[in-house]
């Protein structure tokens, strides 16, 4: 399956999943130019025509879900001659099932926290009356950010419906069965909230509640035994909590959570406590009362001996009434038209103060998941929904949503990954990517080394950067010659390479300050192997040159025809003063050669090499006397000068040393 183009438009690139209906690859979107997973459906699924009616028919009602919690559904299609696939969304992270494995039993607010997202999930799906009838840790993806989402809602609903129940074929996920589904009942989003219960089971204890040695048996517990209450397994476990795992479990619909939201409220309500109400008298105790003297209580039974009117009470008691009706009408029509309100803004805010705010307003607060933020600090509101500034009829609820402070991640390793995958892969972790083209030995586009390494944490938003492969072997390459370059157009001639500039030393010479007179390696030589190359650069004449003449000589050569093609050849001219001259070059057979050397004094000296052999020194002599000269202005001699052909031995003809 690996490199077919499906439906001419999804490249698959690798397997990276299998599950029990499908399998999983990694696919380029040809079209949009990105990555997405491609599940395919078995053989043994796709050769049957109901199961494959019915994925293709949930599958596109799967695609309609648009929720942070729920992976998106791009398309479903089919290729000859029978592969059936769905592409989807490509989430970086690992499956509920992979952390339960490697951490159970998890903490409760982390078991919480994911078991509220996995509601919010299924709230949006409900909504839209698509049922999932498979949840299980292996279709809850987690994401590197601590985002959560539901896979799987078209395969899903395949796997529940005609031959596969007939086949058994669920029996692989019969721990996560709910009682209707085992007794092949018409199910309804409760069947999710028994699922999404046994999960949250296994998330706090790290077992299930109905193990068996065969699935029937399994699924006849389901049907028939009470699951053990969490609080007795894990005393840690508040009783709040095995609360809300007991009512998910619940063997009758009816007594369950009647949706996934109702279940939310009460997560939400053990996540974040209400600030408990200020202490008051405890009930039957008394206010002290001060004593009466005896003569006033005396008085006191004297009057209230006496028989008294029943008018005054029957008209208290009948203002009392007309109070109580007019109180209760008032009451109804608040109920029936309760006033509007404006959201206000909580960004920003801790949770308790925002849910105190909203109270004020007379709105409820409800936490609807958390998000990472690399500027609010954690668990303080990110977003709200409504806005701030809507206008809500008061009573309603806002949603707010959590900042889980700033995602750091392990940064995953991607050398020997083509450029194109590894970047994606990057991308969808939140980070940004910078490209080097380098010469190597492996295929073009091939990432060869990234900074930071695999394994380092970094932030959401951080720079990898990439040395990718341009197809060129590095022995194919050579060193460019940077001398009269600055360091910034050396760095720029040298960003096509994987080399680098190291930190430059500084000489006194003849050339313009702050330009390359020297590097190591040489231009011309091979990069293979070459990390680094380390430069000279100009400080401009020594103090001393100023009292000595300047001096522009031109210097002839003729290569030899014994010498190799592309010879490199190198002067080196220092003068009394202790400025220096490096020329480099590349020549061929009998080339001539000519340079303009600038020195100060009245006798210089150069030295030649060719291919690293050194040739007799020769020097350079001014004619005339010395004087100062207060500034080079190297102006090249036109005079021509002849050399033999025999020995690349040097002509010079030195012009006027007063040469301003």
């Amino acid at each position: 399956m690996v490199g077919n183009v499906l439906g001419n438009r999804y490249e698959v690139l690798e397997r990276i999943g299998t599950g029990g209906m499908s399998l999983v690859y990694r696919a380029r979107d040809i079209t949009l130019n990105r990555l997405v997973a491609v599940k395919i459906l078995k053989h043994q699924w796709a050769e049957d025509p109901e199961v494959v009616r019915r994925f293709e028919q949930e599958a596109r009602a799967a695609a309609s879900l648009v929720d942070r919690h729920i992976v998106q559904v791009y398309d479903v299609g089919r290729d000859e001659p029978d592969i059936h696939y769905m592409v989807m969304e490509l989430v970086a992270g690992e499956t509920l099932r992979a952390k339960i494995d490697r951490e159970a039993p998890l903490p409760v607010r982390t078991a919480l926290e994911i078991a509220d997202q996995v509601a919010q999930g299924l709230e949006v799906a409900h909504a839209r009356r698509l049922v999932h009838r498979d949840i299980k840790p292996q279709n809850v993806l987690l994401g590197p950010n601590g985002e959560v989402k539901v896979t799987d809602f078209g395969i899903a609903y395949a796997a529940t419906t005609g031959t596969l129940v007939n086949t058994g074929s669920l029996l692989g996920t019969v721990q996560y069965l709910s009682p209707e589904q085992a007794r092949g009942k018409l199910i309804g989003p409760q069947s999710d909230i028994y699922s999404l219960g046994v999960v949250l089971f296994e998330m706090l204890t790290g077992r299930l509640p109905f193990e068996g040695d065969t699935p029937i048996g399994v699924a006849i517990k389901h049907l028939q035994d009470e699951p053990p209450r969490i609080d007795k397994l894990r005393p840690d476990v508040p009783a709040s909590v095995a609360n809300i795992v007991e009512r998910a479990l619940s063997k009758d619909p009816a007594e369950r959570y009647q949706s996934a939201h109702a279940m939310r409220l009460d997560i939400e309500r053990v996540l974040h406590p209400e600030p408990e109400p200020e202490a008051k008298p405890a009930l039957g105790t008394q206010e002290p009362v001060e004593e009466v003297p005896h003569r006033q209580r005396v008085a006191q039974s004297k009057r209230a001996a006496k028989p008294r009117s029943q008018w005054p009470g029957i008209l208290v008691g009948a203002v009392l009434g007309l109070g109580v009706l007019g109180m209760g009408a008032y009451a109804f029509h608040r109920w029936l038209n309760p006033p509007i309100v404006t959201v206000p803004n909580v960004i920003g805010k801790p949770i308790q103060d925002a849910r105190v705010m909203l109270k004020k307003h007379g709105l409820a607060a409800m936490v609807a998941g958390r998000a990472s933020s690399q500027r609010i600090l954690p668990n303080r509101v990110v977003k709200e929904n409504p806005a701030p500034g809507t206008r809500l009829k008061s009573g309603e609820t806002v949603s707010l949503v959590l900042s889980s402070g700033p995602t750091t991640l392990a940064l995953p390793g991607v050398t020997q990954e083509s450029y194109y995958l590894a970047k994606q892969s990057l991308e969808a972790l939140g980070l940004r990517v910078h490209m080097r083209a380098v010469a190597s030995g492996q295929p073009g586009g091939t990432v060869v080394r990234q900074l930071p390494a695999a394994g380092r944490v970094v932030a959401e938003g951080s720079v990898v950067t990439l040395w990718v492969s341009n197809g060129a072997s590095a022995s194919q390459l050579v060193m460019p010659n940077l001398i009269g370059l600055t360091m910034p157009q050396a760095a720029r001639l040298l960003q096509h390479t994987h080399v680098t500039l190291a930190s430059p030393i500084s000489e006194y010479s003849t050339e313009p300050p702050n330009t390359v007179i020297d590097q190591n390696p040489a231009p011309y030589s091979s990069l293979d192997g070459v990390t680094t190359v380390s430069v000279t650069l100009s400080h401009g004449p020594s103090p001393v040159s100023a009292s000595l003449p300047v001096n522009h000589s031109k210097v002839r050569w003729i290569i030899p025809k014994s010498a190799p093609p592309k010879s490199l050849f190198k002067v080196v001219v220092t003068d009394p003063a202790g400025n220096e001259e490096i020329f480099y070059q590349q020549v061929n057979p009998g080339e001539h050669v000519i340079y303009h050397v600038v020195w100060y004094g009245t006798q210089a000296q150069m030295v030649v090499s060719l291919n690293g052999r050194l040739l007799p020194a020769e020097s350079l002599k001014s004619t005339v006397s010395p004087s100062p000269s207060p500034s080079p202005s190297p102006s090249p001699s036109s005079t021509p000068s002849g050399a033999p052909s025999s020995s690349p031995s040097p002509s010079t003809t030195p012009s006027s040393g007063q040469s301003g």
